[in-house]
């Protein structure tokens, strides 16, 4: 895989994982990503942005030691898949309504 490919993959995985954890920090949703018919949670909405960064950053890292050891390649790789699992879960679930009291 190319450096470059690598580096953007990286990048653009750390920027949504700094999203998650402004959400996190804030309660606050960005507005890029305001929906405007469902209200969304944030702690779940910003662990699901979190986790997707993750997956995000982990691709390039995966595909760059695929040549090198079969083993950690499956373990990055399967750790990927599994925080993009996670991730979809907790968006899932920042789209449930909140109870009003």
């Amino acid at each position: 895989m190319d450096l470059t490919t690598m580096a953007f993959g990286t990048v653009g995985g750390g920027v949504v994982a700094a999203l998650g954890i402004y959400t996190l920090a804030t309660g606050r949703i960005t507005i890029l990503s305001k929906r405007r018919r469902a209200k969304l949670r944030p702690r779940p909405y910003g662990l699901s942005q979190l986790l997707m960064g993750l997956c995000i950053a982990l691709q390039p890292l995966s595909s760059a030691v695929a040549g090198r050891s079969s083993a950690l390649y499956d373990v990055v790789f399967f750790a990927s898949v599994g925080c993009l699992v996670a991730a979809l879960c907790f968006l899932m679930a920042a789209m449930i309504p909140q109870d009003q009291p």
